[in-house]
């Protein structure tokens, strides 16, 4: 204690706190037995506090100097400004209030920063004493699981890595960032500041390096009701924090899951659960959630009402364009010219193929393949805003010269879907009707298709009208075909076509247990739409009489129902999801 505060420093430690007297003196005792080799200081700014932090703080003995910046409450973002401007050190560590820190804490960041990183996150495991709740239990297994992803990808950061709980970055850096933009919780709130600033430093070019060895211990006490506060204040920042940076939208999408079915219904409509109906049905599943470390049902409860939290905070923070909107997907047959009454319509030139290809490319469109598709509905990855899938069924020989000459050069991935028992037939099913046959792909052709970046699915073993199959037909169509396709050593995606488009409760049942994740379905003039789902994706089919314009026209205005049927919808359904959990948590 006899050096000066002026005195240059190596690292100045900053510990912003509001209202954690307790959990903050157990920081401060963890931070008095860190090894010291240099010179360091320690800030600790109240924001605000009533509890008696400031006073608590002081009576704390430690080895190094420490100063005690009080101000009115503004927020993280502006505490830790405060403290970094008071700051003498060459590396500023910022710490939560909850961090107790193993003691070799500054020495392993030390040894990060002389390897040349300009700023460095830890390890911060669960601490042993924090309460046994659902909500700790959930932060143990992420942090174990967060800290051997980046361990295993060399500290490959993700956007739930931009955490300030444990940084280190050095001053000069820190100063060219500007520091934290307060503006995101100025009002004391929660939320997006420390992503806003390591993104910026990301974007800068500086260098950000994780450090497993450098280890803090989280003592979580945060309550589900706080952590629902939390998570709707959140909400609003990240509202905020896309307009500021448009290009975090889809990581953010994604962590939220948005693409998926439960994300995308509470992403557009969560705002529009009557508040007092969201309170009641609340109240069980969070004194749950307070009360157990572990329960599937109320874990997957708390889970569906933490996101409805998060995603009423964006809509009160002035929302976010949800660009990912589910895909246009198209469904086309042969790819050549074809005189013949009976299937003749169902197929297009190749110079009508790349008018439609042109057409949708100058509208603003952009191919995907299937398995981004399929990503989407895994809530894994978003997709860019008019997103569009080519699928091609049966797989005709003249894909090889009619598609694939306008997909190849453009870089487009397709799908085409495949009868098992025709590889290198032809299209019996329409032959019987009297229409022409036309060849069909043999192993080897579908695998140059592959290399091209094409996708393969399966179209049922015969073609056949899975409506009228009894049970030993639909094994047969459904089961024996992927597992055929399967034993030619192709890549094939567990994603059916429905032959004619046709389907019903009964076939999408035995759809799901044949082991498919999502089936295609078709709409247009012969298909009136149905219901939709993963077992039920809606196809645009496409004809020879199709013009460019009119398939453009119908992407950009797709069937839909009206708004105030799916506002009604929407409500109908959280109100019965909701009213589940409560009898499932009760009994």
């Amino acid at each position: 204690m006899a050096e000066t505060a002026t005195q240059s420093k190596r690292f100045s430690i900053i510990v912003p706190t509001f209202q954690r007297r307790d959990v903050l003196i157990e920081t401060m005792r963890a931070l008095a037995q860190l090894e010291t080799p240099w010179p360091c200081e320690l800030i600790v700014v109240v924001d605000g506090s009533t509890d008696g932090s400031a006073e608590a703080v002081r009576a704390v003995p430690a080895p190094f100097p420490v100063r005690v910046l009080e101000q009115d409450n503004q927020g993280a973002a502006a505490a830790r400004n405060h403290g970094a401007g008071e700051a003498h050190g060459e590396v500023l560590l910022f710490l939560d209030d909850d961090m107790v820190a193993d003691p070799r804490l500054l020495v392993e960041h030390d040894a990060v920063h002389r390897q040349g990183a300009d700023a460095v996150i830890g390890h911060i495991p669960l601490h042993p004493d924090s309460p046994r709740t659902l909500l700790s239990s959930g932060v143990e297994h992420w942090a174990r699981d967060r800290h051997e992803r980046l361990v295993r990808t060399r500290g490959q950061l993700s956007l739930g890595d931009l955490l300030t709980g444990q940084l280190s970055v050095r001053r000069d850096v820190f100063e060219r960032a500007a520091g934290f933009d307060d503006t995101f919780n100025a009002q004391g709130e929660f939320g997006a500041e420390d992503t806003d600033f390591l993104h910026r430093l990301l974007r800068s070019g500086a260098a950000v390096r994780y450090a497993p060895g450098a280890v803090t211990y989280q003592r979580y006490v945060v309550t589900p009701e706080q952590n629902l506060r939390q998570w709707r204040q959140g909400g609003r920042a990240d509202a905020v924090l896309v307009r500021k940076h448009p290009d975090l939208l889809p990581e953010i999408l994604a962590a939220h899951r948005a693409g998926t079915p439960s994300g995308r219904l509470l992403s557009r409509w969560a705002h529009l659960v009557p508040s007092r109906l969201g309170r009641a049905v609340a109240r069980p599943v969070v004194a749950r959630a307070a009360s157990v470390a572990d329960g599937r049902v109320t874990g997957w409860a708390y889970t569906r009402l933490r996101d409805a939290c998060y995603w009423r905070g964006v809509h009160e923070g002035g929302g976010v364009d949800l660009a990912d909107r589910a895909p246009v997907v198209l469904a086309y047959h042969a790819v050549e010219k074809v005189d013949d009454p009976v299937v003749g319509e169902w197929c297009v030139t190749p110079e009508q193929l790349e008018q439609h290809v042109e057409a949708l490319t100058a509208a603003g469109f952009t191919f995907v393949g299937l398995r981004d598709v399929l990503d989407r509905s895994r809530g894994r990855a978003p997709l860019p805003p008019r997103s569009v899938l080519l699928t091609f069924d049966d797989a005709y020989t003249s894909l090889l010269d009619g598609a694939l000459p306008v997909t190849a050069p453009r870089g487009i991935p397709a799908a085409v879907f495949v009868v098992s028992g025709q590889l290198g037939g032809s299209n019996r099913w329409d032959a019987e009707r009297g229409a022409v046959e036309l060849p069909l792909l043999d192993v080897d052709q579908l695998r140059r298709l592959v290399e091209e970046g094409w996708s393969l699915g399966v179209h049922s073993a015969t073609h056949a009208h899975l409506t009228q199959q009894d049970a030993a037909g639909l094994d047969r169509e459904l089961v024996q075909s992927l597992a055929d396709l399967r034993a030619t050593g192709l890549p094939i995606e567990p994603v059916l076509a429905y032959p004619f488009g046709e389907h019903d409760v009964r076939v999408r049942s035995a759809t799901r247990r044949a082991g498919y994740v999502a089936a295609f379905a078709l709409e247009g003039p012969r298909h009136p739409r149905t219901r939709r789902g993963r077992y039920a994706w809606p196809r645009i089919e496409v004809r020879r009489s199709t013009s460019p314009q009119a398939l453009v026209a119908t992407v950009l205005r797709p069937p839909r129902a009206p708004l105030a049927e799916l506002e009604r919808d929407a409500r109908g359904i959280a109100r019965r999801a909701l009213e589940t959990v409560r009898s499932r948590i009760r009994h």
